[in-house]
Order: structure tokens, then sequence, then C-alpha cells
């Protein structure tokens, strides 16, 4: 009987110190969700309503012991300034047609933080290839495909144009649905602070890792679901952009790799395959070069958006790619202007006739 009672105690002693484990890890799961929780990553998501962007306490169908990560990308009700930038700048092209090429990259927050700012990769483009071009990043947070073809349709007609679909995983998460946009009134651009993430500021790799096991147990079954769904909505955008004589490009939005590993492997080929179909379909590019960016997990906020240096890497490329697209399109670039001719040598003596008045000196 001792012995059977000092078992017992063993075991109620190991049952006890498990039961302790346990609850120290959860409360640790806990922490580093509140604390260090990073934000939802591009388009990320949410359902399809008026309030697009709007925050979410629970999500349907996430897994109950997995808590849903929440950052900038959640905090709102509004489309906000990014999306009003948006449509502002689409009624200024319309009511004021670019005289030059016109280069635009429509898609959610990943988009919006993968380049360094518009003036700067116009100034890109143009040193590395002497082309004079209009661009503008048209990204925003929680952006559908939907929306995307609602921006093509209002984009000015008749202007040599090069329109970039950024595509990722979180913008196959979504049903496809419908969208309208209504433009407001031309006016000038107001000062819009275009990125929402600093390297003063990004997530540990502990809470990357974190955010990996979320999105597959969270998200992935939502990408299974409305996958087929999505590819046909971007099908749709495509078949939009040729009947409206724009020049249109898929490209794969950035994504951490030294972080995400293989882990993404099965939906990020997935989705790439259905993206290589539609363009040999098409006859369009499709563009996918994270792994040539060597991007460095210090490049990213978090799995999805860059901050500085990974947007100087990411743009790099893309400004090239462009200047392919420009050269391949035969899209107008400017004439160069004549060099003056050069003076006489003073050896020289040439007839002048008395009555020839002097030549004007060149224009400098």
């Amino acid at each position: 009987m001792a012995a059977a009672r000092k078992a017992l105690s063993r075991r109620s002693v190991r049952v006890a110190a498990r039961l302790s484990l346990i609850l120290l890890l959860a409360a640790g799961l806990a922490a580093l969700t509140l604390v260090a929780a990073p934000a939802r990553a591009e388009d990320d998501g949410g359902p399809v309503t008026a309030l697009v962007g709007s925050a979410r306490a629970s999500l349907p169908g996430f897994a109950p012991d997995l808590v849903a990560p929440v950052g900038e990308e959640t905090r709102g009700n509004d489309h906000g300034r990014d999306w009003q930038h948006c449509v502002q700048v689409v009624a200024n092209l319309r009511a004021r047609r670019p005289k030059v090429p016109l280069v635009v990259l429509l898609g959610g927050s990943a988009a919006r933080e993968c380049t360094v700012l518009d003036e700067d990769w116009e100034r890109q483009i143009k040193r590395r290839s002497g082309y004079v071009v209009d661009v503008y990043n048209l990204g925003s947070k929680h952006r559908t495909y939907a929306q995307d073809l609602a921006f093509v349709k209002l984009l000015p007609a008749n202007v040599p144009t090069i329109v970039y679909i950024g595509v990722n995983l979180g913008r196959f998460c979504l049903p496809a649905g419908s969208a309208s946009i209504t433009l407001p009134r031309p006016r000038p651009l107001t000062y819009y602070p275009q990125h929402v993430y600093s390297s003063k500021r990004v997530q540990s790799y502990s809470t990357k890792r974190y955010y990996v096991s979320y999105w597959l147990t969270a998200r992935y079954p939502e990408f299974r679901a409305n996958f087929s769904a999505e590819l046909g909505m971007l099908q749709k955008i495509i078949r939009a952009c040729k009947r409206r004589h724009l020049r249109v490009a898929l490209v794969d939005l950035p994504r951490d790799l030294p972080v995400i590993g293989s882990s993404f492997d099965a939906p990020v080929s997935r989705y790439h395959a259905g993206c290589a179909s539609l363009a040999r379909t098409w006859d369009i590019p499709w563009l996918h070069f994270n792994a040539a960016a060597h991007f460095r997990d210090r490049d990213f906020f978090d799995i999805f958006h860059l901050v500085e240096p990974g947007r100087a890497k990411y743009q790099s490329i893309l400004s090239d790619k462009t200047i392919r697209l420009l050269k391949q399109y035969r899209m107008p670039k400017p004439t160069p202007t004549p060099s003056p001719s050069p003076s006489p040598s003073p050896s020289a003596s040439p007839s002048v006739s008395p009555s020839a008045s002097p030549s004007p000196a060149p224009a400098l």
C-alpha cells in the first residue's frame, strides 16, 4: 500500500509538472502574439464589405488556438490615405492625360511598400534609359482583384500604358466579388506618406516564424477555397487591359524567403503555375524575381512588407524590367535635342557674302 501511494504521488508530480509546462508555453505564445504580433500581410484579407480594411476581433474558420496577428494594416474602418491617394491619382490622370508613357502598379499593401517613391522610380528609369515616364504606385491595403479591375477600367484612354498587377498569397484568399470606385474631382495631389513600415522597427525572427505558422493554419484554407475564383478574376483584369489596349504584366510581390524557407512552397507553386498559364494564354509577361533580389530578413517588417533596404532592391529590378518593356512595346521616347554645330576652325577661311549678317549664337 505504501509503495502504491508513493507511485501515485510520483505520477501526480509528473502530471502537475506537465500541466505547468503547458501553461507556461501557452502564456509565452499569448505574450508573443499580443506584444510583438506582426501586421496582417498584404491584402490579407477581411470580408468583402463597404469598409475594406476594417479590423475584426475574430476571423471565421481560424483555428481557435491561434490568435490573429494585429498591426497597422488592420487599424481603422475606412480605405485609408493610400486608397484616397490612388483614387485621386486616377481622377487627375483622366482629367489631364499624360503626354508621356504611363506606368502603374496595382496591388495591396505589399505592393505599396515595394517601391521607394514615385519620383525616385521615375528618375531611376530616366537615368538608366533616357525614357521619361509617369509612374504611380497605386497599391493600397486589403486591395482585391475586383478593385484592381475597376481601376483598370478607369485609367485614361489613348495613353501608352504599362499596368503591373501585383500578385501574392494573400490576394488569393478572399472570395471573388465585384467592386465599384467613385472618383473625386481632380485637384492637386497632397502630401502622401506612402510607407507605413520602416527599418527602425521590424518584427523579430521568432515573431515572423509565428506568422508563418499562423498563415498555414488560418489562411491556407481560405487560399484553397478561393484560389480558382480569384485566378478567374485575375484573368478578367488581363482581358480588360487587352480590350483597352493597355500593356499588362503580372508581377510577383515580395516575401521574406530567409524566414519563410520552404514553408509556403505548395501555395506559391500553385499560384505561380496559374500566373504562368495566364501569361502563356494571353501572351503577357509574368515577372517573378524574389530570389534574384537576394533579400535579407532585415529587408522586411514582417513576412510580406518591405522596408527601406528591400524597397531599393525590388524597385531597381522592377525599373530594369520596365525599361525592357518600354523598348519591347516601342513606347515613345523623348527625341534628343540636336547638338549645336561646332564653331569654325580658326584656320578655316569661309567666304562671307557682304550682305550676309552674322548668325546668332546657338542657344545653350
